[in-house]
């Protein structure tokens, strides 16, 4: 595998025709919180179909790239395309329009809401159609059955598995053509994300573009084909998943199993 002179190592490929043009394209993404500059020239690009997990260390960045791709943070410099067309800066509204969904990281429910009403809620942009939304919504509770279980209990009352599911559902229901997942191993068992990464597969299996956010080797591995890692808002490694496991440089900044403790970005 080439490397190229600042270190990173890439993908051999030809150059892409259009009709394999990326379908999320990051291209010199720079960031910054007020004076703290986050990200730097970072670009990468995610191929319709891919699994792709975004590695690296603390504040390295990853999160805040997520939320960039995602219409969620307006970068200071630099482009986000998606399907050929610049939508650097678009609301996020516009992006689930196209087709993006994410489930951020962390507490992505309505805890005072029941689950009937937080999957309600995530299908408000297809409320007008009304048959739609209720296939879908069946089709998730098919893939979460203990959401159906639950269906008018709190949200809040959930166990952190079952709240990581309803997250999914959620972003499930808008049918994405790319699902942006932020830490779904955040300080669930191992038994729990299994399930978890099964129903992900699951929904990469049919089409569906997946980019995952991760501090766990071993979760990003079981999941994800392809992988980029940061390291102080730069990238230092873009390539196949199962290369970057020999970079042992790398493998000892992320943590192997991934610790569950403690706020990771």
């Amino acid at each position: 595998m080439p490397v190229l002179s600042n270190g990173v190592s890439r993908d051999a490929r030809p150059p892409l025709t259009t009709s394999e043009a990326p379908l999320l394209a990051i291209e010199g993404i720079e960031f910054s919180y007020g004076t703290v500059q986050v990200l730097f020239g970072v670009s990468m690009h995610v191929q319709e179909g891919d699994t792709l997990a975004l590695l690296g260390t603390n504040g390295a960045g990853k999160s805040t790239l997520l939320r960039v791709a995602a219409g969620l943070a307006r970068p200071s410099g630099g482009r986000v395309l998606f399907d050929g067309a610049d939508v650097t800066g678009s609301p996020v509204t516009d992006m689930v329009g196209k087709g993006v969904a994410m489930v951020p990281g962390g507490k992505a429910v309505f805890p005072d809401m029941s689950v009937a009403e937080n999957l309600e809620v995530g299908s408000y942009s297809i409320r007008r159609d009304v048959a739609a939304r209720r296939e879908r919504e069946a089709w998730v509770l098919d893939l979460f059955p203990r959401l159906a279980e639950r269906a008018r209990q709190p949200a809040g009352t959930l166990s952190g598995g079952e709240q990581q599911q309803l997250a999914l559902a959620k972003a499930f229901l808008l049918r994405p053509r790319l699902l942006c997942i932020d830490e779904l191993s955040l300080g669930l068992a191992p038994v729990v994300v299994e399930e978890l990464l099964a129903t992900v597969r699951t929904i990469a299996a049919s089409g569906t573009t997946v980019v995952l956010v991760e501090q766990s080797l071993n979760v990003a591995a079981s999941l994800c084909t392809r992988a980029v890692f940061l390291e102080k808002g730069e990238v230092r490694f873009e390539g196949r998943t199962a290369d970057l496991l020999e970079r042992s440089d790398i493998a000892r900044a992320v943590f192997l199993g991934g610790s569950k403790n403690g706020k990771r970005r």
